[in-house]
């Protein structure tokens, strides 16, 4: 079947017999694990969602890959689920939220022991940061004293690979809340609102924020809903370019993954400001390693199949949810390229596809090239 004829098979919604979209409509906010909402991250995948897809299509003890892991929704839902989880991604800010949540300190008391440490640790660097080696656009969104805590405090926490308490402070960035480090700021992305919060109307909200307090409250928030997980689960992160990943024949059971849509989110540019914490001054880079066309696109999927295809165990399960990219007036459709590309590169069988219409209030951006429908295809290895 042709893309063409592939792509107009597709208009319809069609039900695959394992999946139906009410079982994850709706908000999952007040009752996902609190590790999820460490940190804002466009396109993610809904919890409730990547967890029917995990124990649809794999059981206890299973080895789940994802190889374009984002903020490791997949990762962290599958240790819940009590599988193995090997993560991936090429973004730091990605790779910090997965390695967060798959190495979260074991309790409250022990995370709030870190923050105090470092903390003072911070507070004797701090009087020594230099502002001057700070980007100016970075300078616009603190109070200098804040700026020189946040600069501080994230070296330390870098050094000693504490990412955990570095997503946290990820989390707490830039928003106009008082709970929050930034002058009036967007939440999502930053981008200043100073028409909205006037500085002469809203003096306190360009004052001195500390950034221990909210840590720390950012903390507590975070193990409101903190799960049990096997400490015999396997769990690795790699950060690499999905086209490098190479893993061990027949050592995966399932592949859940969501790859980045098409020039439709820019992953790096929108969270500039958390990477420039992170120590990346050149957010481009990683932008720049997402697919920009659809001939792009393909490229990216056709290498990460070829080499998924060794790893994954025969019968065994590669689920993709994908986004069409509306582009110039113009839809892509995405899940029919990989379903082409499936029957190209051969031994997969395409066992059945669904559409489920993205809703606006979980669009970043509402209109233009957004996503407005994403498809999760079901393949499965057959030989």
């Amino acid at each position: 079947m042709d893309e063409t004829c592939m792509a107009n098979t597709m208009k319809t919604k069609i039900a695959h017999p394992k999946l139906n979209s009410g079982d994850w409509s709706g908000s999952c906010l007040s009752t996902e694990s609190t590790l999820h909402q460490l940190s804002p991250y466009i396109g993610k995948i809904k919890s409730v969602f990547a967890r029917k897809l995990i124990t649809t299509y794999s059981k206890p003890r299973d080895i789940i890959l994802d190889p374009f892991a984002g903020s490791g929704t997949v990762a962290f839902e599958s240790l819940i689920a009590e599988r193995h989880a090997i993560a991936n991604d090429v973004n730091p800010y990605a790779v910090t939220l997965i390695k967060a949540k798959m190495f979260p300190p074991k309790s409250f008391e022990e995370a709030i022991k870190k923050v105090e440490h470092y903390n003072s640790l911070s507070e004797k660097r701090s009087k020594n940061v230099d502002l001057e080696e700070v980007p100016d656009w970075v300078k616009k969104f603190y109070h200098q004293d804040t700026l020189k805590e946040i600069t501080s405090l994230s070296q330390l926490l870098r050094e000693n690979n504490e990412n955990f308490l570095l997503a946290c402070l990820l989390g707490i960035l830039h928003h106009e809340r008082p709970g929050f480090l930034s002058y009036p700021a967007s939440h999502l992305v930053p981008y200043l609102r100073t028409k909205k919060y006037p500085p002469k109307k809203y003096p306190d909200m360009y004052s001195y924020r500390d950034v221990e307090s909210r840590l720390i409250k950012k903390i507590q928030r975070a193990y409101k809903r903190f799960p049990e997980i096997d400490k015999t689960l396997g769990r690795i992160c790699f950060q690499k370019d999905a086209k490098q990943l190479v893993l061990q024949e027949n050592s995966i059971d399932a592949v859940i993954s969501s790859p980045p849509y098409m020039n439709a989110l820019d992953y790096a540019r929108d969270n500039r400001l958390r990477l420039w914490v992170l120590g990346e001054s050149d957010y481009k880079k990683y932008d720049a390693k997402s697919p920009r066309n659809i001939e792009d696109f393909k490229k990216l999927m056709k290498t990460v199949m070829k080499n998924i295809y060794p790893a994954l165990k025969v019968d065994s399960y590669c689920i993709f949810v994908l986004g069409d990219v509306n582009k110039s007036k113009k839809s892509i459709n995405t899940a029919s390229a990989v379903i082409g590309l499936a029957s190209d590169i051969g031994g997969f069988n395409c066992e059945g596809f669904i559409r489920d219409e993205v809703p606006a209030f979980r669009r970043s951006r509402k209109d233009g090239a957004c996503t407005k429908n994403e498809w999760i295809v079901v393949l499965r290895k057959v030989s």
